[in-house]
């Protein structure tokens, strides 16, 4: 606003003729200095220009330097468009007080140009500071749900990253875990038993197998999201899972309480990484185990339980315990419970409810 104030004084002291123009000019720069608040403070800027108008025109002569002329018009759009609807209807009033005030004090005008000095230089520049406020609104909404949007899209790839870290590790987990059994069996017998050696090396290929279809699913969803990806495990294929865990050595029971019905897809694939996981974690701390799986299915939910009792040891394949901290996750998002009890006498629970409706 420097140029506003050095404009006023230049013009009130060679262009002007009025009376005492060194104070009119130091009152015209003071009232210019006012615009250097108007983004900050609209409201006091437009006091401060009207204000220094009215009492130039009260104790001095009316302000007719273009320069003040323009800061009216520059008040009375920042006001509008910086300051709050209160704010600026305040200011507004302000401004036409100080030019209704200024022409009425002047001898040489007329009352009748009031109100068309007020549509000039307060209600024109007031509209268009009220549309760039709009549109200043407007800007800031979109930046705000843009940046919702941002956050929302930033949640749903970690979540995204988050179950694809879970089925990797499941699969390859229970995978790795049976074939290092099997394997070690497979050692043990080679030598006096050629055909349980031959039946191991046989459950190890099919477990590899099976591990390799469901590695294809999870890279077939991360590279083209193909529609002819295969299905998710479920409980569909809950034989085949207790089968390879019979065939690593485990003693598995399953029953089954209540009328089996088709699952909602989601608790179908968890209900199956349930028992998945119980047996996996029988496999790696556990030795001479026997599993029991219990499925019981009522009106609104399935209640899934895995119990497994025999000499507990430290685990010779790892296991971090991201194992049930994931599944934890799984059962969690899906409004279900899971509990987990480790006993000193090696015995395991693992018990979880899912809501079955769809």
């Amino acid at each position: 606003m420097l140029g506003f104030a050095g404009f006023a004084v230049f013009e009130t002291l060679t262009v002007t003729e009025a009376p005492m123009p060194q104070l009119r000019a130091a009152m015209a720069a003071a009232t210019m200095f006012g615009l250097a608040f108007r983004r900050r403070l609209p409201l006091s800027a437009a006091a401060i220009v009207a204000v220094g108008m009215m009492t130039e025109a009260v104790f001095l002569e009316s302000a007719d330097e273009v320069s003040v002329l323009l800061g009216v018009v520059v008040a009375a759009f920042s006001v509008a468009a910086y300051a709050p609807l209160r704010d600026a209807i305040i200011g507004a009033a302000l401004l036409s007080m100080a030019i209704a005030t200024a022409i009425s004090a002047d001898p040489s005008d007329s009352t009748s140009n009031i109100l068309p000095t007020l549509l000039l230089f307060v209600v024109v520049p007031g509209v268009l500071g009220i549309t760039v406020h709009q549109r200043q609104r407007e800007v800031a909404v979109l930046q705000l749900e843009t940046e919702a949007l941002t956050r929302e899209a930033d949640a749903a790839v970690d979540a995204e990253r988050r179950r694809i870290a879970r089925e990797l590790h499941d699969v390859v987990s229970h995978a790795v875990t049976l074939i290092a059994v099997q394997a070690e069996a497979g050692q043990a017998v080679i030598d006096r038993d050629p055909d349980a050696a031959r039946q191991s090396l046989a459950s190890i290929g099919a477990v590899s197998r099976e591990a390799l279809d469901e590695l294809g699913r999870l890279l077939a969803l991360l590279r083209d999201h193909e529609s002819d990806a295969p299905a998710e495990a479920g409980m569909a294929r809950l034989p085949a899972l207790v089968e390879g865990a019979r065939a690593a050595g485990l003693t598995v029971v399953v029953r089954e309480d209540g009328v089996r019905r088709p699952l909602p897809p989601a608790a179908d694939h968890c209900a199956y990484r349930v028992v998945q996981e119980g047996l996996t974690n029988a496999l790696r701390h556990a030795s001479g185990v026997k599993v029991t799986v219990r499925l019981s299915y009522d009106a609104d939910a399935i209640r899934l339980q895995v119990d497994s009792s025999g000499r507990r040891h430290t685990s010779a394949y790892g296991g971090t315990g991201r194992g049930l901290v994931g599944l934890r996750e799984r059962v969690l998002g899906l409004g279900g419970t899971l509990e987990a009890d480790p006993t000193p006498a090696g015995d395991f629970g693992l018990r979880a409810t899912l809501p079955a409706l769809s």
